[in-house]
């Protein structure tokens, strides 16, 4: 399929009569980076499907990303907006101002390979049930980072959220983000809220609850870096903050106790055999996991 046919079976039940609109809308909502965003920017450049715009949503101090966008001033596909602080809050502006018939949200510290915009669209395509594309984020060797991630190509059910919610390889189909509604800005990194993540997991559970098809792809994948996995006070900070966020997930999306206390039982099952072998640091990451995922279930608004 070429990239004119791709996109007309994207964009005909979008928009019929704009002919000129993109078929893909890629929202960047960016807080602190300039090297990882340019290097983001540059594997979009290089995309072999060429039919997309890309809107910068700017939460920096003015004139912090000038020399990062400098190369694309005179590019009408990339799109630069200010708002304040919050990813769910940037990705919200972005969603409010893109015209594409399918809107992705690539993290600033994420980049593509040249076909993967390319592939999405082939997906979509030969998926026309499917409201939503999620693929794999991998380190450059192929190995999943971030999220575990599934083994097989599958229809997403609940209980496989935890192993696909990431933004980089959430790609959306207009008419099922505008059932679903915008990012619930009470979660994901930001100044407003103790939330710290959990934004993806949730918008992919609100649209399972609407019984949106979603449909995971291990040939779809997006490129980020291992996340840093030590003991030491970086990842525990990361670890507690996350963790409230996944916490409050499961209550504002109708886990139940029981399947929360089970998830914990688990990540605690190996806290004894840790103990014998002599490797008490390497428990303090499983310890505040479990304490932020139970206090992130308990302080959720509503959950009293």
């Amino acid at each position: 399929m070429t990239d004119g046919q791709m996109h007309d079976v994207i964009v005909a039940d979008a928009d019929r009569n704009n002919a000129n609109v993109a078929a893909i809308s890629l929202v960047i909502s960016t807080l602190g980076r300039t090297d990882k965003l340019a290097r983001l920017l540059a594997s979009l450049q290089a995309q072999t499907f060429r039919n997309y715009e890309i809107i910068v949503v700017d939460q920096n101090p003015k004139g912090y990303l000038e020399d990062v966008l400098a190369p694309y001033r005179d590019d009408q596909r990339l799109r630069h907006l200010r708002s304040p602080k919050g990813v769910s809050h940037g990705r919200n502006v972005g969603i409010a101002n893109a015209e594409a018939a399918i809107i992705g949200f690539p993290d600033d510290d994420c980049w593509y390979a040249p076909d993967v915009l390319e592939k999405m669209v082939s997906l979509f395509a030969r998926n026309p049930e499917t409201g939503i594309v999620i693929g794999r984020t991998v380190d450059e060797a192929g190995m999943n980072s971030i999220v575990p991630a599934l083994s097989r190509d599958c229809r997403i059910g609940k209980r496989d959220v935890l192993y696909v919610g990431n933004a980089n390889a959430l790609f959306f189909r207009r008419e099922a983000l505008a059932s679903i509604g915008p990012y619930d800005e009470k979660l994901g990194p930001g100044p407003a809220t103790i939330f710290q993540s959990a934004e993806d997991l949730d918008i992919v559970a609100r649209a399972l609850a609407l019984n949106l098809r979603v449909d995971f792809f291990t040939s779809l994948t997006i490129f980020h870096e291992q996340v840093d996995t030590g003991a030491g006070d970086t990842y525990l900070k990361r670890i507690r903050t996350y963790s409230l966020g996944t916490g409050a997930f499961f209550r504002k999306n109708g886990y139940s106790p029981l399947t929360v206390a089970a998830l914990l039982l688990r990540t605690l099952a190996g806290i004894p055999l840790r103990l014998v072998r002599g490797q008490p640091l390497e428990l303090r990451p499983k310890l505040a996991y479990a304490y932020n995922i139970a206090a992130g279930y308990l302080l959720w608004p509503g959950s009293r």
